[in-house]
């Protein structure tokens, strides 16, 4: 179904990997660039500004019924009005955190878990990647439960950008 999209396995080569730290969630996903002038923001951008109406709707519910359990919530997309973020900017819930020529770093954080974001581009690939740090028992069940939905979400997110050659 998302046949142009690469899962990788760990060590992943991005920033994200100095910030692993006891029980976290790991995985990067890989496509092929085919707009190559498009800087990290601006892909991430891309991606994430125009995700399926069924994402957003699922993560509007999801953000519902974890605020019962202590979850802080936050919008429930990575919307932007900016193409070009810097450092401390909002993509909806995220916040930029760091900024580099190949790589953007996104995150949000809660008392049970931290959760971060990263596009990082090669020459040829786009690698979007997730970093997940359970803190609590109420994080670690909550990421062991939304995993098998995680694949395939963000899969259709990044199959979405591709098919309207966002990306």
């Amino acid at each position: 179904m998302f046949s142009a999209i690469s899962s990788l396995t760990a060590p992943f080569a991005d920033r994200l990997a100095e910030k692993s730290r006891n029980n976290y969630f790991r995985d990067a996903l890989v496509i092929s660039r085919e707009k190559t002038e498009l800087s990290p923001s601006e892909t991430q951008f891309a991606i994430f500004n125009y995700m399926p109406s069924w994402v957003t709707a699922l993560m509007s519910l999801r953000n519902k019924l974890v605020t019962l359990f202590g979850f802080d919530v936050g919008k429930a997309n990575f919307k932007t009005e900016k193409t070009e973020l810097d450092v401390g900017d909002k993509a909806g819930f995220l916040t930029v955190s760091e900024k580099h020529d190949d790589e953007i770093i996104n995150q949000a954080e809660d008392k049970h878990m931290e959760f971060f974001i990263s596009v990082k581009l090669t020459d040829t690939n786009i690698i979007v990647s997730t970093l997940v740090i359970k803190k609590t028992f109420l994080g670690k069940l909550y990421v062991n439960s939304v995993l098998p939905f995680h694949y395939f979400i963000a899969r259709a997110v990044i199959n979405n950008a591709r098919k309207a050659g966002r990306i």
